[in-house]
C-alpha cells in the first residue's frame, strides 16, 4: 500500500519526525510520501469559504451547542487543520482507487506493516498511550498471529496511524461534505467498521513534544508571525 506520511513542513519539528518516519519506511522497501497537511489558520479561511460547520451533535449524540466548552475545543484551528488533512487524504484514496495508510508526522515506528484481512479502516498505531495501556501488548510483545480485531470503541484511540479502503474513504467524504470533526471521531463506527492491527506499527511519540494541533488561537498567531 501507499503511505502518506500528513507533515507541516513550516513547521521545523514536524519536518524533523516526518523525515526520520520517511527514511524508516524507505528502509522497508515500502511506498511513502510526505503529504503537505493544512495549516489551522488556513483551514480556518478554507472552511469560512466552504461554508464548512461542525457536525451538530457530540459521539454521545447531544447538541453540540449544548456543551458549549467541547463545542468551543472542537472549533479551534488546529482541529480543522487535522481534519482537512485527513479528509484531503480521504478524497486521495477514493481517487486512487486501493487501500492507502495514513500517518501523522510523529509516530515511533516499531515494524512494517505486516498483511491482514479487514474491511474499512484498519488502526495500525496508537495516539494515547497512557489511555490505551490494553493495547500495549500488540505494540509492545505481540502473541498472536498477525490479525484484523474488532475495535470496539466509538472513536480510534488517536487517528495518528491507520489503513483505510476507498470505499470507507467515500462514506467519509459524503459524510462529511459540509461539515468536520476532530478527525479521530469523524472515523466512527456509526459510520465505517474498524478493526485493530495484533501486531501495531507503531506509537504516538508524545513526551517532550508539543502537539502540532494545539487547539489555541494565540499558538497560531505565532506561528503566522515567525512565518512572515
Amino acid at each position: 500500500m501507499k503511505n502518506y506520511i500528513i507533515h507541516l513542513p513550516k513547521i521545523p519539528a514536524s519536518k524533523k519526525t516526518a523525515e526520520e518516519m520517511y527514511k524508516k519506511f524507505c528502509s522497508w522497501n515500502e511506498d511513502v510520501e510526505l503529504f503537505e497537511g493544512t495549516m489551522g489558520y488556513d483551514a480556518v479561511a478554507k472552511f469560512e469559504k466552504e461554508g464548512r460547520t461542525l457536525w451538530p451533535k457530540t459521539l454521545k449524540g447531544h447538541p453540540i451547542e449544548n456543551v458549549k466548552h467541547v463545542a468551543r475545543k472542537m472549533s479551534s484551528p488546529g482541529v480543522k487543520g487535522c481534519f482537512d488533512s485527513h479528509y484531503r487524504l480521504w478524497k486521495k484514496c477514493y481517487k486512487l482507487g486501493e487501500p492507502i495508510t495514513i500517518w501523522e508526522d510523529d509516530i515511533i515506528l516499531e515494524r512494517k506493516f505486516i498483511p491482514v484481512e479487514w474491511d474499512d479502516v484498519l488502526i495500525v498505531a496508537l495516539g494515547h498511550p497512557t489511555k490505551s495501556k490494553r493495547w500495549l501488548p500488540f505494540l509492545e510483545n505481540p502473541s498472536t498471529k498477525p490479525e484484523a480485531l474488532k475495535y470496539s470503541s466509538p472513536s480510534m484511540p488517536g487517528c495518528c496511524g491507520y489503513a483505510i479502503k476507498p470505499d470507507a474513504a467515500k462514506i467519509l467524504i459524503d459524510t462529511y461534505d459540509k461539515t468536520y470533526r476532530p478527525a479521530d471521531n469523524a472515523i466512527n463506527r456509526s459510520l465505517v467498521k474498524m478493526q485493530i492491527h495484533t501486531h501495531i506499527m507503531g506509537i504516538a511519540k508524545v513526551a517532550g513534544k508539543k502537539s502540532l494541533t494545539r487547539t489555541d488561537q494565540k499558538f497560531w498567531n505565532n506561528v503566522k508571525d515567525n512565518l512572515k
